[in-house]
């Protein structure tokens, strides 16, 4: 069981027309389909939760991270779109 109770990991989460978007944003950083990333996802998601890690799904739409990713002049690949989540939950977190 995890004793640190502050960590909350944080997960992209897209449904398949975003992750469409997203895969156009960031051809050689997702998945070769959908399906496949959504099994993948789900597998390490339910693995932290089940080795007693606190884990969030954060909805995350291509427009917004485009835009987002913009702001700050970096790329939208998977190290940005892992800071994004992260933004989107501290923001998420702050308002409960």
């Amino acid at each position: 069981m995890n004793d640190n109770n502050e960590t909350i990991y944080t997960f992209c989460w897209f449904d398949e027309e975003q992750w469409k978007l997203i895969a156009r944003l960031d051809p050689s950083g997702v998945d070769d389909s959908y399906s496949q990333w959504r099994k993948n996802a789900t597998k390490a998601f339910n693995e932290l939760k089940e080795n007693g890690f606190k884990a969030q799904k954060v909805l995350v739409k291509a427009i917004e991270l485009e835009k987002w990713c913009k702001e700050r002049n970096v790329k939208p690949n998977s190290k940005s779109r892992s800071e994004y989540a992260a933004f989107l939950a501290q923001a998420r977190n702050e308002k409960t």
